[in-house]
């Protein structure tokens, strides 16, 4: 048997929770946010690396859900992709000067940045966001970025997403002043 999709949550050996979701295309995301029994009807205007990270997010939310404050949690997605996938597609829809039509609705989909405000909008967080692209993923950097971000928040969600080669996969976590000062070397 294939396993085409996957999704969970699961603690890490400190109990530290960490949601991961997987698909072997972008076909599959939609099965999993049935799966999940979630209602949130734009899911399916969204490009399918904006989709990955939200599952995640909604997963990780399952067990988090009423235990932060909306006011001060932030958002941050790290990814080598960010919107490439979905800028290929546009790019499709402007190439040919006789058939021009640009579509609005795959071009909100090429601001990276558009995954955490659709995180934020869904659960009501008013922390600092962002989606920074990088390459080599840098256990110091992101650290110092959640470092930074906590600052001004009491909690960050802490998301990576990517594609590689059509399979798409995403994980989220919380992460905490508490959580960072004795779990650095995790992140």
């Amino acid at each position: 048997m294939n396993l085409k999709f996957s999704y969970r949550c699961w603690p890490d050996k400190d109990g530290h929770k960490v949601a991961y979701v997987q698909a072997e295309d972008g076909d599959y995301l939609p099965w999993i946010y049935r799966d999940m029994h979630l209602s949130y009807p734009k899911f399916f205007k969204m490009d399918d690396m904006t989709k990955v990270g939200f599952l995640a997010v909604e997963r990780l939310m399952l067990d988090f859900e009423g235990s932060l404050d909306p006011k001060t949690t932030g958002v941050v997605f790290f990814s080598a992709e960010a919107s490439l996938p979905t800028d290929r597609q546009f790019e499709e829809t402007i190439k040919d000067d006789d058939d021009f039509f640009p579509s609005p609705s795959i071009f909100v989909y090429t601001l990276p940045n558009i995954l955490c405000g659709e995180v934020c909008i869904r659960h009501g967080f008013q922390g600092e966001s962002g989606l920074y692209v990088i390459y080599d993923l840098d256990k110091e950097v992101v650290m110092n970025i959640c470092r930074d971000m906590l600052g001004n928040n009491s909690a960050v969600i802490l998301g990576i997403v990517d594609e590689d080669k059509g399979k798409f996969w995403a994980r989220a976590e919380v992460i905490t002043k508490d959580y960072l000062s004795k779990n650095s070397e995790n992140v």
